[in-house]
């Protein structure tokens, strides 16, 4: 009966031609209440989204009660409000302008603490919010159907509001659950140079003849893993580490996380997984650390693939637990002050005990005179605090911890490690006599720029004894896929959905990679074999152990003899070993700067920008070639050799940048007087490698000469494209490149093969000729010889 009263109503209000106009309006009456509560379910379903997040410890179901309860509170107080101020706006729908004011400001209170800017909230909010204002409409008008025409009317808006939001939820869905892309990728591959000759040598990832056994030792009281409770094989004491936290833990978090754990910071456990070779050894002892990952994802379990490999090849592994030191929403991650590179040393005073306990299941199986820490995101920089803290006898920021240690930590291995989260007494972290490789992704989602580099810069030799350090930048792999527990997605969700997943390598490429060069440096490091070090040298020589891809590396030895770091003096025309100089010509760049990595991060690193462009004259006739030149000292420093067995060393880094066209240049218009070299336009010219003359001058004036692609051309930068959002694109990652340093060596034997007239030993300048590319900017760092090989003392 009621549908037919307001069928005649509509009937007597409006004439014929009007009732179709009129019944949808009479529609749209009826589906704002729906969109209202559409909306109302939008909200309800973030505050359970919120309790899955949060993973308190109490369980999910109280955390998915309590957000929600807490969240229907705040939306309910949000919405009365903004319906008392939207009153007075009597042609707005009040009920559904408050709600959708409420959920907006819910959205930007939400991705304010995920790390969104409030219009990226909006803008990644809007979408699902517009599914549910359809559906919450479409059912509206459902329900109050009717009979007749306006009946008829609400049931095809109805069917279309459900299309609309049909297809509109599947865009979404499958826009989230996608893999995402990075159209950079298509176009980048690795440049080919010179020939490489193949190590001929094992296969450090293969498994090796031992058989492996394995451990769990702990406190034998953990709540969650019977590994270090019940079933722990080794019991061991907790420590004591309040000195190292900024602050004490109170409050509501600090006792979350004492009910989750069952401990505090005064009684922290030394857990560990452990992985070794039966037998009698000694065995030389790694430790392994994770990173700042979630505390209830346990990360010590992933590295059994590391630990596996490396205890058939002879060596004991470690992995240590540190998860009570992650973040949560309890807190942590942050607050220690190199708490977990002590904890490391509190380890190794286990190992070292256990070693001299006669009856010990590990009696006399260690070797530790050969130490390696590895350590993976936070864990990379611990292992840095670590070696610190090893060569120290007090805290630098605590003078009342003693640091009684002193082991024989020779090998540091650091995969994706962030950088400056604390730096003792204030100052970055130098290490001294450590052999030192770092391992990190291009597409890095969590750190999103190159940390490793500032570290790998901060080792440094200071003694005869051999060492090296390696740094190796990886195409296409990202943080987590070192770790098997960590996984493809390198930030919390929901922010995972975002992240471009399709490129990266696959988690076993991006593990074989890491399997052979932890397992090569070891060797090198730890067992003295040298074999191995052409491998960090140029990654080109074990191509067919390696996924292919693009691989940056770096490589310095403590043979190296510095002629130009560009860091000191300021002045650019100055070289680093006294005496000697520098200078350009015809170059339109010419400038000492601080090296940067994606963003603007600075690396407290310089170099030297070089910029040149080498298009025609006006004339038709050829620019000037650009050079740069450095001239040696009258007199090489004491202990310094220059023949045939020594190798020139340089760093180099495509910048991205192109040089304008200098004053009088044509624009490189095609014509008969533009066909020779340096003239003409390429239109692939901003995609080619970049390539240059390297000249060798002598005191007697004669010169020889090679192109850098006989080794190989610089690799054009790369670019990355992390996330399906570009908005959060921007926000987070700022930009899709940053300059990354490879090493390039030129032993001077190949430029007396180019030029038998030529003496080494009386090597006078050091020339760099554009002639080979017309334009480009690039960075160059570190100028200097070395020498091939050596062995490494064991």
């Amino acid at each position: 009966m009621g549908a037919s009263i307001v069928t005649r109503t509509t009937q007597q209000r409006y004439p014929p031609r009007r009732r179709w106009t009129a019944a949808c309006l009479r529609s749209l009456d009826l589906a704002w209440p729906g969109a209202a509560l559409g909306l109302i379910v939008f909200a309800l379903l973030l505050s359970v989204g919120a309790g899955l997040w949060l993973r308190t410890g109490l369980g999910t179901i109280i955390d998915v009660a309590g957000s929600l309860l807490l969240g229907s509170a705040v939306f309910a107080a949000a919405t009365l409000l903004l319906m008392l101020v939207l009153a007075l706006v009597r042609r707005v729908p009040l009920r559904l302008t408050a709600v959708l004011l409420a959920v907006l400001g819910g959205l930007v209170v939400m991705g304010m603490k995920l790390g969104f800017s409030p219009s990226v909230s909006l803008r990644l909010g809007s979408l699902p919010a517009l599914l549910f204002v359809l559906i919450g409409a479409a059912l509206a008008l459902l329900s109050r159907r009717g009979p007749g025409r306006s009946g008829a009317v609400r049931g095809v808006a109805a069917a279309l509001l459900l299309l609309v939001g049909g297809v509109t939820a599947t865009m979404l869905v499958c826009w989230l659950a996608g893999p995402g892309d990075d159209p950079f990728v298509k176009d980048t591959a690795p440049m080919c140079g010179g020939p490489v000759a193949p190590l001929d040598v094992p296969n450090p990832a293969e498994v090796g003849p031992y058989e492996v056994a394995t451990l769990c030792y702990g406190s034998g009281t953990d709540r969650h893993r019977p590994q270090y409770a019940g079933k722990v094989d080794i019991r061991t004491d907790s420590v004591d580490a309040s000195p190292f936290l900024t602050s004490p833990r109170q409050g509501l978090q600090a006792w979350a996380r004492r009910r989750y754990w069952g401990f505090g910071p005064d009684r922290l456990p030394l857990n560990a997984r452990v992985w070794y070779p039966r037998g009698d050894g000694p065995f030389p002892l790694v430790l392994l650390v994770h990173g700042n990952h979630r505390m209830e994802e346990f990360s010590d379990p992933g590295y059994a693939y590391l630990g596996e490999l490396l205890a058939s090849r002879g060596f004991i592994l470690a992995s240590i637990d540190e998860n009570f030191l992650n973040y949560s929403w309890s807190g942590g991650g942050d607050e220690d002050r190199g708490l977990r590179g002590w904890l490391l040393l509190k380890h190794l005073q286990l190992w070292r005990t256990w070693n001299e306990q006669e009856g010990h299941p590990l009696y006399r199986k260690v070797d530790l005179a050969n130490i390696a820490l590895i350590g993976h995101s936070r864990g990379g920089e611990a292992i840095l605090h670590a070696a610190m803290f090893n060569g120290l006898t007090r805290h630098p920021d605590n003078a009342n911890v003693l640091f009684p240690f002193g082991f024989h930590i020779k090998t540091l291995i650091a995969l994706a490690p962030t950088d400056g989260s604390y730096n003792p007494g204030g100052r970055p972290v130098f290490v001294k006599n450590v052999n030192y490789l770092v391992l990190q992704g291009s597409h890095d989602g969590d750190l999103g720029y190159f940390a490793g580099a500032r570290s790998y810069r901060r080792i440094v030799f200071t003694e005869d004894e051999y060492r090296m350090k390696a740094a190796l930048y990886i195409y296409r792999a990202n943080h987590g896929q070192f770790n098997t527990v960590w996984g493809r997605s390198d930030v919390d969700w929901p922010r995972r959905s975002l992240l471009n997943r399709g490129p990266l390598l696959d988690a076993d490429e991006q593990r074989a990679i890491a399997k052979v060069y932890v397992g090569a440096f070891l060797e090198a490091t730890l067992r003295g074999d040298h074999r191995y070090i052409p491998l960090f040298r140029d990654p080109r020589c074990a191509a067919s152990w390696l996924p292919r891809t693009v691989y940056l590396s770096r490589f310095e030895d403590s043979r190296f003899c510095t002629i130009a770091d560009f860091d000191q003096p300021a002045d650019v025309s100055m070289t680093t070993v006294p005496g000697g100089s520098q200078h350009g010509e015809h170059l339109q760049i010419w400038e000492r700067q601080e090296l940067q990595g994606r963003g603007g991060r600075r690396n407290a690193d310089c170099g030297i920008l070089l910029g040149w462009n080498t298009r025609c004259r006006a004339d038709g006739l050829a620019a000037e070639v650009p050079t740069c030149t450095i001239t040696l000292p009258e007199i090489l420093p004491l202990g310094w050799w220059l023949d045939e067995r020594a190798i020139l060393s340089f760093s180099l880094a495509d910048t991205g940048q192109r040089c304008p066209l200098p004053s009088g240049a044509s624009a490189g218009l095609p014509g008969p007087d533009r066909d020779g070299p340096g003239c003409g336009e390429d239109p692939q010219e901003a995609k080619a490698p970049i390539d240059l003359t390297v000249e060798l001058v002598a005191a007697d004036g004669r010169s020889a000469r090679l192109p850098l692609s006989h080794v190989h051309p610089i690799q054009p930068i790369l670019q990355v494209t992390f996330t399906k959002c570009p908005s959060w694109e921007r926000l987070k990652y700022r930009s899709p490149t940053e300059p990354v340093l490879q090493t390039y060596e030129l032993p001077l034997s190949n430029f007396v093969q180019a030029n038998p007239d030529f003496d080494p030993g009386r090597l006078k300048q050091i020339r760099l000729c554009f002639d080979r590319t017309r334009t480009a900017v690039i960075l160059l760092d570190d100028v200097g010889f070395t020498s091939g090989p050596a062995p490494l003392q064991n």
